[in-house]
């Protein structure tokens, strides 16, 4: 099933994708969530709804899909756990949450203020993490926490490329870094780990 595979990753990369698109100024976070993104999670959405007819290839699709939101929700929470305690620890002075504000600020068209862009924010914040899980899913469905991190660590790059420019960070600021880092780490090796132990293993 490679093109039901290739057809899922495309789908569940929508959101990141949209946040390269208005970093290189070529298609607005407010134009590429509400045409681009939502109308991708509900296709994904009903690609798990068909499981039920029981075709094998689109069951076990969907359990890939499935799988990899559930473990990539919880690799998000675990994601964002750990990283105002590495700034309460080390007394790094980077907001670990920036990002959400400025997400649903883009959208909305309010103030990162607003408590709806913040809202907003957070609800892209978690599709994130569940699609990046999901994409994970469907290339590595064994899972194991060593690819889980590498996986991290390529998002960790892409962050790296992206955030300076979308959130005005400094790439020397080490709290920036740092953050960045543990917590993808710790979010691969947690969506890893969850696919080992639990994830669809056909």
């Amino acid at each position: 099933m490679p093109h039901e595979i290739a057809f899922g990753v495309l789908l569940a990369s929508t959101s990141g994708a949209a946040i390269i698109a208005h970093t290189l100024a070529l298609v607005p976070l407010a134009y590429a969530v509400p045409f681009v993104v939502l109308p991708s999670v509900a296709l994904l959405l009903s690609v798990m709804l068909l499981r039920q007819r029981q075709y094998l290839g689109l069951h076990l699709f969907a359990d890939r899909l499935l799988i990899g939101a559930i473990w990539g929700l919880l690799a998000t929470l675990g994601y964002d756990a750990i990283r105002p305690l590495l700034k309460l620890a080390f007394g790094f002075t980077f907001d670990p949450y920036r990002a959400m504000p400025v997400f649903g600020s883009l959208m909305t068209g309010l103030p990162t203020t607003d408590p709806l862009a913040i809202t907003v924010g957070w609800i892209y914040h978690f599709w994130n993490g569940l699609s990046f899980g999901m994409m994970f899913a469907l290339v590595r469905p064994r899972g194991g926490p060593i690819a889980g991190m590498t996986w991290g660590l390529g998002l960790e790059g892409f962050m790296l490329a992206i955030y300076p420019s979308l959130l005005k960070a400094r790439l020397d600021d080490p709290g920036f870094l740092a953050m960045g880092l543990v917590g993808h780490v710790l979010w691969g090796a947690v969506l890893g780990e969850g696919l080992r132990k639990g994830g669809c293993h056909a």
